[in-house]
């Protein structure tokens, strides 16, 4: 087979994993669609494409992920690039100014360590043989030793393990052969710490990636875990990657979830790191879901009307980042109007501040007066 072939396989075959950009956007997350070609990958950052490129260094694998299209039980094409064919491959792209940086993955080629062997191995030779000084983001394999990892620290500037589902019994639905608590959090654990003692080390900092909709774990068992991982384990974005039942694969005849669940949940999770929510402040329906509908700061701020509205002229920063339409900027702004003694009379005033005046206006007065009803 043409080591082509092989690349498109092989790029094709990284499809699922997210690398780079995260969208709390529910309309657009709507929309948006990865694009990934001749082993190049398109990363949305802002309003820009960043191209990556995004490749596994082996489709072959020992492990029976059911939701994976690499999985051991699947019967389809398999291929395998060297840690140099890799290296060179990349560096023409490169060289092209086709890519702005490598993201690299692979299946089990025969363990954990021989995968992250030739892993480190094909970016050695970039770093030393080719003097590449660019983004390399490597992917760590569940089981790696932590010699392995933090010699692939060493080399990338960024790394991630993939939790795949947020708990073990989650997990345990998904594989048979990845241990939840030794092969994939004490490594979570390892990267963490090695992280904080040396910032060199990962210097763009680690991620993990969860598969929302594959088994029975409800949104709220997808927070616990999430909250937990970003004050426990330092991550820097935990993805939420919504299943796509693939045929050949065990679950090819499962239920997709409805693609505004990974949107919801980046909101969620966004409530945590960004605006100091707690797990108790969501509002879940009776089974630990999330609405669909609504995003949970609005369904939040409804649950306790009681605190609204609030005076947006008298209100202290904490009480204005929680009305649904007042970000973090906006909060900043009418809080600096307040320090100037400055008053806010309008909802149109309050808009100039960068307010959402639909979502908020029932939450606040500007003065005496405020909209009262729902519309």
């Amino acid at each position: 087979m043409s080591t082509y072939r092989d690349l498109q396989l092989l790029s094709d075959a990284a499809y699922y994993d997210r690398c780079n950009y995260v969208n709390y956007n529910v309309d657009n997350v709507l929309k948006e669609t990865d694009k990934i070609k001749n082993g190049i990958y398109y990363a949305k950052r802002g309003s820009q494409e960043v191209p990556l490129f995004k490749v596994l260094l082996t489709n072959q694998c020992n492990n029976d992920c059911a939701y994976c299209t690499n999985c051991k039980a699947h019967n389809y094409q398999r291929a395998r690039l060297s840690p140099d064919a890799l290296a060179r491959i990349y560096m023409d792209f490169y060289n092209k100014n086709s890519v702005e940086g490598l993201f690299l993955s692979s299946g089990i080629i025969k363990d954990a360590d021989t995968t992250m062997e030739e892993m480190i191995e094909a970016v050695h030779i970039l770093r030393n043989k080719y003097s590449y000084k660019g983004y390399v983001h490597l992917k760590i394999i569940p089981g790696s030793s932590k010699d392995h990892i933090k010699h692939a620290m060493q080399l990338a500037d960024r790394v991630s393990i993939n939790l795949e589902a947020a708990t073990k019994d989650g997990l345990g639905d998904l594989s048979s052969t990845k241990n939840y608590d030794k092969d994939i959090l004490k490594r979570l654990d390892w990267i963490s710490n090695l992280h904080r003692r040396d910032h060199n080390l990962a210097s763009s900092g680690h991620t993990t990636q969860i598969i929302v909709g594959a088994n029975e774990e409800s949104d709220e068992d997808i927070l616990k875990q999430v909250y937990k991982l970003s004050n426990k384990y330092d991550t820097l974005y935990n993805y939420f990657s919504s299943f796509k039942p693939l045929e050949g694969t065990p679950l090819e005849n499962h239920e997709q979830p409805d693609i505004r669940r990974t949107g919801r949940l980046y909101q969620a999770e966004y409530l945590f790191t960004q605006y100091n929510y707690k797990l108790d402040d969501l509002i879940l329906d009776d089974d630990g879901f999330l609405n669909l509908n609504e995003d949970p700061k609005y369904m939040a701020a409804l649950e306790n009307m009681d605190l609204y509205p609030i005076d947006v002229n008298t209100a202290k920063y904490k009480e204005l980042i929680r009305v649904p339409g007042i970000g973090l900027k906006s909060a900043r702004r009418i809080t600096h109007m307040q320090k100037e003694n400055k008053k806010i009379t309008s909802l149109k005033q309050l808009q100039d501040l960068g307010a959402n005046i639909n979502k908020c206006k029932i939450f606040v007065k500007t003065g005496k007066a405020y909209q009262s009803t729902l519309i």
